[in-house]
């Protein structure tokens, strides 16, 4: 569930999204962290990325992409959240096309010039390399931990957990970061209007 944060009232989140408005839920078991705007330097070696790669940008088995955006974050015990697909994306090409816009995230291992190198691992446990190209337009976000005083209004605001029988979503992760002039980038990098 994401929108943009119309209130926070104790530990209750009232979200307006495009059908309505919704409820979140959390407790101090939630993890919360906030997306900043980071840059390039941002990006070391052992720290976590996750790479959307631009529109004409194709993949195939360990070749290069290059990154219309790159989030960073640290690494948790050594290892990398594997990166979560859109929200009804079929993450699966057509037999005998390559793999476009296929996110990827891992762990990074080198840094030079423009060039940054993801070693990841896919759920099957088998690890590969990828070079992963940056531009001038690339943009870069940095995800930290947070607390419950991230969580305010305008801010926007994506977060999983299991919905209740009243249609109020119990919340176990909550990312949030900055609108953009009220407006919320949605996963994928498209813009979700209010």
């Amino acid at each position: 569930m994401s929108g943009l944060i119309d209130s926070v009232s104790g530990n209750t989140i009232q979200v307006s999204q495009r059908s309505g408005t919704a409820t979140i839920d959390f407790t101090p078991s939630t993890v919360v962290s906030e997306v900043t705007a980071a840059h390039l330097t941002d990006v070391t070696a052992g720290s976590c990325v996750s790479v959307h790669p631009g529109r004409r940008s194709v993949s195939t088995g360990g070749g290069g992409i290059t990154a219309r955006s790159v989030r960073v974050s640290t690494a948790v015990d050594g290892k990398c959240p594997q990166p979560n697909p859109p929200a009804g994306a079929d993450d699966t090409p057509a037999p005998g096309a390559p793999a476009r816009h296929r996110q990827i995230g891992g762990q990074v291992t080198s840094v030079a010039g423009n060039t940054i190198t993801v070693n990841s691992t896919d759920p099957g446990g088998n690890s590969s390399q990828t070079s992963v190209t940056v531009t001038d337009t690339t943009k870069y976000t940095k995800q930290t931990t947070a607390d419950a005083q991230a969580l305010a209004q305008g801010k926007c605001v994506a977060a999983h957990g299991t919905t209740d029988n009243g249609g109020t979503l119990q919340a176990t992760t909550i990312t949030v970061q900055q609108a953009d002039n009220g407006t919320c980038p949605q996963l994928g990098g498209r813009r979700h209007r209010h």
